[in-house]
């Protein structure tokens, strides 16, 4: 007979109020003390990846809703295509005066002559990306056999992305045989379009104690599969991921043609982060979803990200990135390898996933939820320690926080570090147990 699955009951989890959602932030990690840095809910399935309804993000004044309970969140809407002479271009765009500088080429992804069709998630300045490629055969000299296009939309918030993809993935097929016909767009912009917001949130001070709400405000539809694909594809690598994600460092997945899988995919890393905490980002780590070498000066401005790509050459600039992941294999430099050490709290944390992935009620929130609860309650110790007397980091601490009471001791004060919780270690308040050398 084989053993009952242990699923951590959820106590913060239920009646989250439909509207709910947290602000969205920008993200620094300075290492300072005490400075802390939605359309149908309808899942979507593109070449077999499904993406969830929202993330840890909230509305803002981008998306809103219209009387008839359509979404309003498009900010622009833009056709790419592929020239022989003159190679990626913008053919057309709306409004005129949107800022697109090099979305001709997040849009039609390095190596995209490989495949017949994709669907691409991409950072365009403060704002976010959608496209959806597709290449046809055609009897043309000119063309040189191939016409190939994208078709994409500009929105704020990444959680709304994947609410465009049916509409895009129609209208690049229709772009192919109708050059030229850009009525069905302009009216998809008019019909979606929302106000443009001036500014994201600033990082706020950490003065709010985190209090364990009774609510959940992470939510997301749809079934487990994204987050039972990264337990299958990576085990217990996974585990190095949250931690990584934990310490807001610079991931990078790599993949060649095609990327739709692998910005699904940083979407569900991103969420690894998620959590209830007051005065912290409501994510630890904004995705930047595909990237390439025109990108080079936005990696090097950036102190904490997860993204993916298509070019191999970002094996060799390890100054832009902290982790790289090709496929199955996480490289991490040896500076930082000793906090992201996989435990036996990991494993039994790996085996806990594991039984939400076989449950019958699995679904993507309950991932999220295990996680976000994970997350508050390293977050909410760490701020109980800074608010004590002495603010000693001690061995009941970590093992309150549910991470190895030794072999974390680093993690943890590099935790502390980066979100600007103001604890110390004292080797004299560390009693060892001869069992944990």
């Amino acid at each position: 007979m084989s053993k009952p699955c242990f699923i951590p009951s959820t106590p913060h989890e239920a009646e989250s109020e439909a509207g709910a959602g947290s602000s969205q932030s920008s993200h620094g990690v300075g290492g300072q003390v005490g400075e802390a840095n939605d359309g149908d809910n309808i899942p979507h399935t593109r070449n077999g990846v499904l993406s969830t309804g929202s993330s840890a993000v909230g509305t803002d004044m981008a998306t809103q809703t219209s009387s008839s309970g359509l979404v309003r969140d498009v900010i622009g809407i833009f056709v790419v295509a592929f020239d022989t002479k003159e190679g990626n271009l913008l053919e057309w765009c709306v409004p005129k005066e949107l800022p697109l500088e090099g979305v001709e080429f997040r849009a039609l992804i390095s190596g995209a002559h490989t495949i017949t069709s994709d669907f691409i998630y991409f950072r365009q300045g403060d704002y976010f990306g959608a496209a959806c490629y597709e290449k046809l055969t055609v009897l043309s000299e000119i063309e040189r056999g191939a016409r190939m296009k994208s078709v994409g939309v500009i929105v704020a918030n990444y959680d709304t992305l994947h609410h465009h993809l049916e509409y895009l993935a129609q209208q690049v097929s229709n772009m192919l045989h109708n050059p030229g016909d850009y009525s069905a767009l302009e009216e998809y912009y008019q019909k979606r379009q929302a106000m443009i917001p001036s500014s994201w949130d600033t990082p706020q001070k950490y003065t709010s104690p985190p209090v364990l709400i009774n609510k959940t405000v992470l939510r997301a539809d749809g079934h487990g599969e994204g987050f039972e694909k990264l337990l299958q594809l990576y085990g217990e690598q996974l585990l190095v991921l949250w931690r990584a994600t934990l310490l807001c460092k610079r991931i990078l997945l790599f993949s060649p043609p095609p990327i739709g899988m692998l910005c699904s995919r940083v979407h569900c890393i991103s969420l690894l982060g998620s959590h209830t905490t007051p005065g912290l980002p409501s994510q630890l780590l904004r995705p930047l979803y595909y990237v390439n070498i025109a990108d080079v000066e936005t990696l090097q401005e950036q102190h904490a990200y997860i993204a993916c790509t298509t070019e191999k050459i970002f094996e060799e600039k390890t100054g832009l990135l902290d982790i790289y992941v090709d496929n199955q294999n996480i490289r991490i430099p040896g500076s930082i390898r000793h906090l992201l050490t996989i435990t036996t709290q990991d494993r039994k944390r790996l085996a806990q996933l594991q039984c939400i992935a076989r449950s019958s009620r699995s679904s993507v929130q309950e991932f999220i939820n295990y996680f976000s609860q994970s997350n508050n309650k390293i977050f909410s110790t760490l701020h109980m320690i800074s608010q004590s007397d002495d603010n000693i980091l001690k061995r009941h601490h970590i093992e309150t926080m549910g991470l190895h009471p030794q072999h974390d001791r680093g993690f943890v004060s590099e935790l502390a570090l980066t979100h600007g919780f103001d604890i110390t270690t004292s080797k004299n308040s560390w009693k060892c147990c001869p069992c944990d050398n």
